[in-house]
């Protein structure tokens, strides 16, 4: 059949024991690779992904390729022609995983050209049947580690005029509920642009996957940081889920959903651009939900900034933010937890502050601050969860970051028991111009 995919492995993947971390440890990367690239280039950019932190990355066949229309390919057999065959294909997956990093596909069944010919009544059992069974198997053969699955209005494998549309969601539910039966540890992502929870419900109606790109985040938060949207709406951003912290994927850049965002250029950002850039990647890494970076974010889209190159200062602001996401220094656990507190958000100055926590406590509690707004304020008045020191962990207005950036002298804060935000405690914060800042106490010693 023309969805059989081959079964042959090749040696490097005999021994990949690699395991994927759990949805709260995702940090995916949207990585688009060229097969025809030069093996030490495709290890530099493995290289170069890895060392930012993240642990998994999200593969785009690079442009232009044949039979492959943008970067959604028609089921799994077109995956591996996007990227140069099963063997390569397998090849790739290992030396990611060699690195930590998981790998995620996009798949999408909304393209009958692989198929020739061929007309695919999913209608019928056995036609449903053998496109899951493929799908497992090919899943099993290649060792991938989650899918992100375009549901193209729930699949157009069939003309829509004659079939209902519910006929693709019961086939993209009952693959999901195999996937989940044999490959547990497997992430389902959904791209469904009309936001819709049952995507990730798990009862009788529910498409059965894990999480689902949120876009109500993206729109709000971008459109907030030019001030086209009001402050109520980053809070519900911040807070929106579709039932679960880890039930979306958040993001702050995506030109194609968008249609807005300029191509890379070697032009230099003005300091306005850099610091709403920055900014917005930052509320993705502190935010509730599974962060998603896009390839150049770290390199401001691939250009300079300030007139020397950007790349090294804004990625060790990807790196710096990742590790905190991830608890790399034992003082930010929360970033992982379930909990959160969006307790301050006002119009006026257009500051918000959340805090989040996964059982409460120094090193678990985190409050972030994030500025929207071209001003700085040296003493804002905060509320905090409780009394003490509570220390400056990051401040993305650190020249280091950027030489436009003015580092304003943000600092570690003592907070005292006097109510503000309805929080016991309170402190004066530091904060500069579309900065955001992220603070949390050291654990007590053992």
């Amino acid at each position: 059949m023309a969805l059989s995919v081959s079964t042959r492995r090749r040696d490097a993947m005999l021994d990949d024991s690699f395991v994927a971390p759990p949805l709260a440890g995702l940090v995916i990367y949207q990585l688009r690779i060229d097969p025809a690239a030069a093996p030490e280039l495709r290890a530099a950019t493995l290289d170069n992904v890895a060392a930012l932190g993240v642990t998994a990355i999200e593969l785009l066949p690079a442009p232009n390729l044949a039979d492959t229309p943008e970067h959604y390919v028609p089921a799994h057999v077109a995956v591996e022609r996007a990227f140069g065959g099963a063997n390569a294909l397998r090849e790739l997956i290992a030396e990611a995983h060699h690195r930590g990093l998981a790998v995620i596909v996009n798949i999408a069944y909304q393209s009958a050209d692989p198929l020739g010919d061929v007309v695919l009544d999913i209608t019928q059992d056995s036609v449903r049947s053998v496109i899951v069974r493929e799908a497992l198997r090919w899943l099993r053969d290649t060792h991938v580690d989650g899918v992100r699955h375009d549901m193209g209005a729930y699949t157009d494998l069939v003309d829509a005029t004659s079939v209902a549309r519910s006929v693709g969601w019961q086939l993209i539910r009952e693959m999901n509920a195999s996937i989940r039966e044999e490959h547990s540890n497997i992430v389902l992502i959904a791209l469904d642009d009309r936001g819709d929870a049952r995507v990730t419900s798990m009862d009788g109606s529910g498409a059965l996957f894990h999480t689902q790109w949120d876009m109500q985040f993206v729109h709000a938060i971008r459109e907030s940081l030019d001030g086209r949207r009001p402050m109520a709406d980053v809070r519900d951003a911040i807070g929106s889920s579709f039932g679960d912290t880890y039930s979306r994927v958040i993001y702050a850049h995506c030109a194609e959903l968008i249609g807005r965002e300029p191509a890379p250029t070697m032009e230099a950002l003005d300091w306005e651009s850099a610091k709403r850039v920055t900014l917005g990647v930052s509320m993705v890494l502190t935010s509730p939900g599974i962060p998603l970076l896009f390839q150049g974010q770290e390199l401001a889209h691939g250009g300079e900034v300030g007139g020397t190159a950007g790349g090294a200062g804004l990625s060790d602001l990807v790196r710096d933010l990742v590790r905190l996401r991830r608890n790399w220094y034992d003082t930010s656990r929360g970033l992982l937890g379930h909990g959160l507190d969006v307790f301050h958000c006002e119009e006026e100055s257009r500051v918000v502050a959340w805090h989040r926590w996964a059982d409460i406590g120094p090193g678990d509690d985190v409050i972030v601050v994030a500025n929207l707004s071209g001003n700085f304020y040296p003493a804002y008045p905060l509320g905090f969860p409780d009394d003490g020191l509570w220390r400056l962990r990051f401040s993305s207005d650190d020249a280091r970051y950027c030489s436009l950036f003015g580092e304003h002298p943000s600092a570690d804060v003592e907070a005292t028991f006097r109510p503000v935000d309805a929080q016991p405690a309170s402190a004066e914060v530091s904060i500069g111009p579309y900065s955001l800042l992220v603070f949390s106490q050291d654990r007590w010693p053992v």
